[in-house]
């Protein structure tokens, strides 16, 4: 079978194959990224997932992914239920409707996702106790971890987490 192409056509042909190879390495490349960012984001993620008990030991809370995050939710309490022996609840939380839900199981941490590398996770965390959101900094290290809530970027205070299982 003979095929002859016109001049126009074998350009177009040309410009085609050129199209398709930058499309090809960019694909590649873009393959190549996405690994190497999942790599290099992997030490802060895995060292932050588990429980953790806070530094005044009234809480332990689990982190674990959630989506394309990690988020921690309260699965112990030192002291679960008020003087009537009911569970406690979110009494402080800023939406009226919100406020009967109980402590337990309380997402408490969310969009945790890599800061700095893979050094740190960054995120929110919800405080029950005052029902206001903060910025948070984790810093997992081996069995503890330090975790850091602040409010516009220069109010900080933060804990030492210390790992359960």
């Amino acid at each position: 079978v003979d095929i002859r192409l016109t001049p126009y056509e074998c350009k177009t042909v040309r410009l085609y194959m050129k199209n398709f190879t930058s499309f090809l390495v960019a694909m590649a490349l873009a393959v190549l990224g996405a690994v190497h960012v999942a790599y290099a984001v992997a030490p802060a993620s895995q060292g932050a997932q588990g429980v953790w008990s806070d530094e005044d030991g009234k809480a332990n809370i689990k982190i674990e992914p959630c989506g394309r995050y990690l988020c921690g939710h309260i699965v112990w309490l030192s002291e679960p239920v008020d003087e009537s022996g009911q569970p406690k609840v979110d009494v402080n939380n800023p939406e009226p409707s919100r406020r009967h839900q109980p402590l337990m199981g309380l997402t408490i941490l969310s969009k945790l996702e890599p800061y700095e590398g893979d050094r740190q996770l960054k995120g929110l965390v919800y405080n029950a106790e005052d029902g206001k959101v903060y910025d948070v900094y984790l810093t997992p290290k081996g069995s503890t971890m330090n975790v850091e809530g602040c409010f516009a970027m220069f109010l900080c205070g933060s804990q030492t987490w210390t790992r359960v299982k």
